[in-house]
């Protein structure tokens, strides 16, 4: 039987998988209304000598008469939240973000916990709810960080004498799947993707590809602009006479759902140079462009945001078919499978993947300025997937000889 020589308060539970966490009740007086003793339990420490601290705190609030203060806020976990996002969250973010946040809450952490009094929640009581927001993303514990905020605030103001989230297994970061690892297109998928792309687009042709579509993924692959960006772009970013594209605003989803600007992710503002490509199918979209929009909707303003996703999967869709059918009478093993399915951000590791591929001296510090990235360290490990590839070409060449 499990005894805390340090402590007798301290008791230890086993669960069903094995695991141990230690609990402790602890004597807080009388109700001076009641008479009655009063008595509260707390759970879920990872060892002993957590439960013992915790223990001996609470002893010394008690003592200081600070202890009751503490725990009768009836403030719920929503009330909180709700005063963290006003006072302390709302200006620290862009729009965009303010309206991810919400999300993250409304879905996911206030249906489960919103009601429940914020003195009340304990490590033990949160733990189950950890382990299913872990699920909802794919980085497993972006739910409970923000859930984790909120407590600290709370701990901060001295409205709580713990953060619950103390004591909380995280569950582990899950490894990509292949799924996940392989959101782009290699040099020679690209160049499939845009011969078909361009053989299969018009103007004036409802049975093919939109031509706007196909400048817009074309775009996407040979600038490496986010597709907020580039739905974002006018015409007077277009300089077609030097070749060059001013980034300096994007489309984002603001805190009410509603298309707004604001600068380009992580104030990325800059200038990039177009290929010939790029230029002629730019100037050939504006002879029948007539909004200051490079890419209008119907109703002359901004599409949203999941637009492009929509486009892609169709293009990739009619792509798959075409490829499927002219493999059927051909034979021919070119047609025996189209691109794997990628989003338009997929477009992004495309771009830096070509341009690695393609000039094998270009620095990565150049290529990390054109697509944006706030961290060489996003660009870098593109450099070294390439630089991977290339030598596994040249182990099988050198095996050749």
């Amino acid at each position: 039987m499990f005894e805390y020589k340090k402590n007798k308060a301290i008791k230890e539970k086993i669960y069903k998988n094995g695991k141990k966490s230690y609990y402790f009740q602890i004597y807080l007086g009388k109700d001076l209304q009641t008479g009655k003793k009063k008595i509260t339990t707390k759970r879920g420490f990872k060892t002993p000598a957590l439960a013992n601290s915790a223990y001996h705190k609470i002893q010394i609030q008690v003592a200081n008469g600070t202890y009751e203060l503490l725990t009768e806020n009836s403030k719920t976990f929503k009330e909180e939240y709700l005063e963290w996002f006003e006072n302390q969250y709302r200006n620290s973010v862009k729009s965009s973000t303010l309206y991810k946040t919400k999300q993250i809450f409304d879905c996911h952490i206030l249906p489960d916990i919103g009601d429940q009094q914020l003195s009340k929640i304990t490590s033990e009581y949160l733990q189950p709810f950890v382990e299913a927001w872990s699920l909802a993303y794919k980085k497993p514990n972006i739910v409970s960080r923000y859930a984790k905020r909120v407590f600290d605030y709370a701990y901060i103001k001295k409205e709580i004498i713990a953060n619950p989230f103390d004591h909380i297994l995280l569950p582990k970061v899950r490894s990509m799947n292949a799924k996940d690892s392989h959101n782009f297109l290699s040099t020679g998928e690209l160049e499939k993707f845009v011969k078909y792309v361009l053989s299969n687009s018009s103007i004036d042709d409802p049975g093919k590809i939109e031509f706007f579509k196909a400048v817009f993924f074309i775009t996407l692959a040979y600038t490496g602009m986010r597709k907020g960006e580039l739905l974002a772009l006018t015409w007077e970013d277009v300089d077609l006479e030097n070749k060059m594209i001013d980034i300096n605003k994007t489309i984002v989803t603001n805190e009410n759902g509603k298309m707004a600007l604001q600068p380009p992710k992580w104030d990325s503002y800059r200038k990039i140079s177009i290929n010939q490509l790029i230029f002629e199918m730019l100037t050939k979209l504006k002879t029948v462009n007539h909004s200051r929009l490079v890419f209008p909707n119907q109703k002359d303003n901004y599409f949203n945001l999941s637009k492009p996703n929509n486009w892609l999967n169709s293009i990739i869709d009619m792509g798959c078919a075409d490829y499927a059918a002219a493999f059927k009478l051909t034979h021919d093993s070119k047609y025996q499978s189209f691109i794997p399915r990628i989003t338009p951000h997929g477009f992004r590791h495309t771009h830096a993947t070509w341009l690695f591929e393609k000039n094998p001296g270009i620095l990565p510090k150049t290529v990390q300025k054109r697509l944006g990235h706030k961290n060489i360290g996003v660009t870098l490990n593109i450099y070294t997937h390439v630089s991977s590839n290339q030598n596994e070409l040249l182990s099988d060449t050198l095996n050749q000889i």
